[in-house]
């Protein structure tokens, strides 16, 4: 299909979904220039609802797209463009009254995304379908609490097929450890305004508060002191400013948390 097509079949969805509708974006895509992206940023606004979704496009070895690259018959925007793209979009989108509330996601009237906070909060959650994750305690686990990480079939037809004779399609399942549940967490609700609450955080770290573990850090100390990261006996979360470097944040905390287990066992 082609770009005018898409914007119709946004105009259309608005139109019967009205404050319903999310639209994803990729950028840093082959060939992509920082004021063709103002321009098609601009042009996604003027259709646009109340919730959008912003990912920079990632290239996979072996596929159509990184063959092309590694013959040099595409070109991709340099690390120092794809940023200054992420800042133009953060300060187009807030113009236009969204506001960025998790690292990719923006939502204006209160439209954030529902399904997503089960992952940001670190809750259970099924995964069906090919490739699909899911995070739950089964049902037949004699009524230990320990839930499992769950990956299912990648290929869509060994998946059916794996449905249709056993019933299910995972390919596997693992127990997750309490470091485990909480290494997810930090991954996923650092990367919201929100945060984590300490009532989030104990459900799974026990009565373990945050500045028992991060409290001391020189790094996170300074994070704070460099206006990052929020840290209080109620919350664990990035500011404004940190939401955008979210994952190097979270390094520096998964660091600490790991140091707190390790000194533990």
């Amino acid at each position: 299909h082609s770009a005018k097509d898409a914007l119709e079949c946004l105009e259309m969805a608005k139109y019967l979904f009205s404050g319903r509708l999310s639209i994803d974006i990729i950028f840093a895509r082959p060939n992509q220039t920082l004021s063709k992206w103002v321009e098609e940023i601009r042009q996604i606004l003027s259709v646009a609802d109340d919730h959008i979704s912003l990912y920079q496009l990632t290239l996979e070895r072996g596929t159509q797209l990184w063959n092309q690259w590694n013959k040099g018959t595409i070109t991709f925007p340099d690390s120092d463009v794809v940023a200054d793209m992420f800042e133009v979009a953060i300060e187009e989108f807030s113009q236009a009254g969204f506001v960025q509330y998790e690292a990719s996601n923006f939502a204006r009237n209160g439209a954030v995304g529902k399904h997503n906070q089960a992952y940001w909060e670190g809750c259970q959650y099924i995964g069906v379908g090919p490739g699909a994750h899911g995070r739950f305690v089964p049902l037949f686990d004699n009524n230990e609490q320990q839930r499992d990480a769950r990956i299912q079939t990648m290929e869509p037809e060994q998946w059916m097929t794996e449905v249709e004779q056993r019933g299910h399609g995972t390919r596997k399942a693992t127990r997750q450890t309490s470091l485990e549940i909480l290494e997810e967490l930090l991954m996923l609700g650092m990367r919201t305004l929100a945060g984590i609450p300490i009532h989030v955080w104990q459900r799974h770290s026990g009565v373990v508060a945050f500045k028992e573990i991060f409290g001391k850090s020189q790094s996170v100390i300074e994070l704070v002191s460099q206006e990052m990261i929020v840290l209080d006996e109620n919350v664990l979360r990035t500011t404004e400013k940190g939401i955008r470097v979210a994952d190097t944040i979270v390094t520096d905390l998964l660091i600490e948390l790991h140091n707190h287990y390790t000194v533990q066992r």
